[in-house]
Parts: C-alpha cells; structure tokens; sequence
C-alpha cells in the first residue's frame, strides 16, 4: 500500500452501481465510494485493492448532489442494512431501474424492447423477516446489525425498515427485558412476522446449546412470539485434500410452540417453519404473484426453486398439473403442507433442481416453466435443461441482476423471447432489487 492510497483523495461519483455504492474513474482505474451520489464531489481514502476492487471510505461530500437528503434514521451511517436512506424514494427507484437495465446491457448484452415496469410500495415498515445479532457478556446484552462490510456490531433499538411487530420486539430485545434468559456469548437472532403482525417467530443460532427454558420465558415476556427455535450451530471444521470447511454434524434444533406460523396472502395461506424461506416485503405479496403469473394458463407447469409455495399455490389455480421442486428440508415440508391443504393437482419433489432434471425427464411439453433460484442464479445443468425442453413461456424471478443477466442471455440464445420486466422493489432503502422476467418462444 503506498502513501498516495492512504491519503485523502477528490473523486467525482458518476453513477450508482449495484452494491449500493458510487463509481468514480481515476488515474489508477474504478474506485467504488458506499454513500456517494451521482455527481458529487467527495473527498475519500481509497483502501487496497481486494480481488480487483479498489474501493474508498467516504470522508466529506465536498459538493453534495440536490438529491442528497438527510436520512430518518438515526443509526443509517453506521449500520449496515440499509445503502439509500439519503436519497429520495423516487430516485432509488429511479436509479434501480437504470442499475438493472445497465445489467441487462453489459453483462447479457440484452436489449429490451419494452420498457421495465416497476412495482413498489411505502418503503417504511415493511420488512416482516429480520436478522440481528446479539453479544451477551454477564449482565451486558448488546443487539444490532453488522457494519457495512464489517464485523463489528452497530447496537440498535429500532429498525425503521421492520414491521411494527418486528420493532416492539427489537425495543423489548434491547430494553434488556429478556437479558436474564440469554447465555453469555454471540448468536443471531432471527425474528419474522405474519401479515399484519397477527403472530410472530423467533429464531437463534448460536454455537452452544440453549438454557432448556429459554423458549418458555421468550414467550411468557413476549407473549405475540408462537414460537421459539434454538438452533445450535456446530463449528465448521476443515477436511479434504482442499481443506474445505465442512460442518461435522447437522444443526440442532429445540423447539418451543407451534414450530412455524401462517403467513397470508390474498386467498394462500402458507406455512412458514422456522428456517424457511418467505418473502419479505409485506406490502408487495399480491403484486408481485401477479406479476410473475400475469396472463398465464395452460395444462402443465414447473415451479422450481420452489421454497414453501409462493408461487405453487396460484399456479395450481391456473393449471391442470403442477410439479413444485424443493430441496430445502424446512421448506419442502412446507410445501408439501401447503400444497396439500390447497390443490390436488400438486406434486412436490423435495430434492434439488439438478437431480429433479436428471430423474424426470419429461417427453411432455411444459406450457410454463417458473424459476426462482439463489442469488447465485440457475446452475447450468439445469439452464441448459430447460432450454432442452424448450417450454412455451418462462418466467424467471430473481434477486440478483447480474446472475439474472447472465442467465437470460443463454435463453436469448436459445430463440426465447423477453416480453416483459417487472422490477419489484422488495428491499427499499437498500441496494438489493428484485426482477421478474418473462420470455417466450416465438409462434
């Protein structure tokens, strides 16, 4: 690291990238500045190079943008869950909808003929699932998030992005009313709320086990909570030739209560258990359902990466037969649950996409096929599967744009079409951006 690195430099920021964070050109190549607008001069200490990327530590906006506003939130500087609380909620959909396009451009090469729609709703109070973690130390309980791009702990006695369930819980968390029942050490703790806060969940990770009595007392103090998982979290150890880290031994898992939690949406009802995956936004559920099944019906559809259901369930309102693909453990017996109580013409297969495409090669056309998958985006075997089957539409949903981008260029390839993108704005106040994209093969 040289002197120049260390020291303070001007920047000009000129656009925003995915990642939350303000592109700058210099002499020695792209510096990525977190909290920097488009336009704004700032002075910054740009860090070592890590994997290619340099980025800088915001010291001063020395000209700040008009967009700039001051953010609501007292802890938003330091702590590291939220990027965009100083811009205005129009303009971060606004410069979203450009990030996505940018992605479509660059890395799919990708040139869309309409334009992106973009679905959103009150970007306060909307999170029904949040993490924190959690520093016990005698009678010292500290709570919070982590730091942007650190490990240290911001403590927190609000959340201006969480229900307001999720945040009666957070001020009863950090108040100190559940200190006694908590062992010393470090754990996360995961809370998540139903529609309209009716009933809450809690779950902790840690790596001891939890005081046998621990749940009863969470929901005597906090009677909303119907119910409580400690997850106790082995430490990873290192094997192989490679030296990989690998868990010795599953989780364990104790349970207090029901074991999981109804969510609500619209005419679906889902079961939710404790480590499994559900939609975050509250306020969006229905649009976004809409969104992905828009017109579509037919006789034969695949929903894979198909978590509890989301999808499954008003799939099975449109077709005749739907497979729903899930290998989570959680989630597929959820699924299976929820796919059970609602429709008949369901089946779940609770092991992964690659497997499913391996063992049940279909001979029959699919008229829809919906994809959701990880944030690292389809796993090729299973792309080049699908545009094997070559099924009349598509539906990609995805949380990431760049896995997403890379991905719809192989379908491009393959003579589908995209007829339409929808932005749906799950995470305001963050970088994080959700798309649904529809694609079909030309008639």
């Amino acid at each position: 690291m040289t002197t120049a690195e260390t020291a303070a430099s001007e920047v000009t920021i000129e656009k925003l990238v995915y990642g939350g964070e303000g592109l700058a050109r210099t002499p020695e190549g792209i510096v990525l500045v977190p909290g920097a607008l488009p336009g704004e001069r700032v002075a910054v200490e740009i860090e070592p190079a890590k994997k290619g990327v340099r980025r800088a530590r915001l010291i001063q906006v020395l000209a700040a943008s008009p967009d700039r506003i001051e953010a609501p939130c007292p802890f938003f500087t330091n702590c590291g869950g939220c990027h965009h609380q100083q811009i205005p909620y129009t303009r971060q959909l606004e410069w979203k909808r450009d990030i996505l396009a940018e992605c479509f451009e660059r890395i799919g090469k990708l040139k869309l003929d309409a334009p992106i729609e973009t679905i959103s709703a009150e970007p306060w109070e909307y999170r029904n699932r949040i993490r924190l973690h959690a520093r016990k130390n005698g009678s010292e309980f500290r709570l919070g998030y982590l730091e942007n791009q650190s490990q240290q702990l911001c403590p927190v006695d609000a959340c201006a992005i969480s229900s307001p369930g999720l945040q009666a819980a957070i001020r009863s968390l950090a108040a100190g009313e559940l200190t006694s029942i908590f062992p010393d050490g470090a754990m996360e703790i995961e809370l998540f709320a139903t529609d309209e806060d009716r009933s809450l969940m809690a779950t902790i990770t840690a790596r001891d086990s939890g005081p046998g009595v621990f749940g009863d007392a969470w929901m005597a103090a906090l009677p909303k909570f119907e119910s409580v998982c400690w997850t106790q979290q082995f430490e990873p150890i290192r094997q192989g030739a490679r030296n990989r880290l690998v868990h010795r031994e599953p989780p364990h898992n104790r349970v207090w209560g029901t074991g999981a939690v109804i969510m609500k949406s619209g005419e679906f009802h889902y079961r939710v258990s404790h480590h499994s995956f559900f939609q975050t936004n509250r306020r969006l559920l229905e649009k976004m359902i809409d969104a992905a099944l828009g017109d579509a019906r037919g006789v034969r559809a695949l929903d894979l990466f198909a978590g509890v259901g989301f999808f499954t369930l008003p799939l099975s309102r449109r077709f005749e037969h739907v497979i729903a693909v899930e290998s989570h453990p959680s989630a597929s017996g959820d699924l299976q649950t929820n796919s059970g109580v609602a429709a008949s013409q369901v089946y779940v297969y609770p092991i992964t996409a690659e497997s499913f495409i391996a063992s049940k090669p279909s001979r029959q056309p699919w008229d829809l096929v919906l994809v959701d998958p990880p944030r690292h985006g389809l796993p090729p075997p299973v792309r080049d599967a699908i545009v094997a089957m070559r099924p009349r539409r598509m539906v990609y949903v995805s949380c990431d744009p760049t896995t997403l981008a890379r991905d719809l260029a192989v379908f491009q390839q393959a003579s589908y079409k995209i007829t339409s993108v929808h932005l749906i704005d799950l995470f305001p106040q963050t970088y994080h951006l959700e798309a649904i994209v529809h694609m079909a093969l030309p008639e």
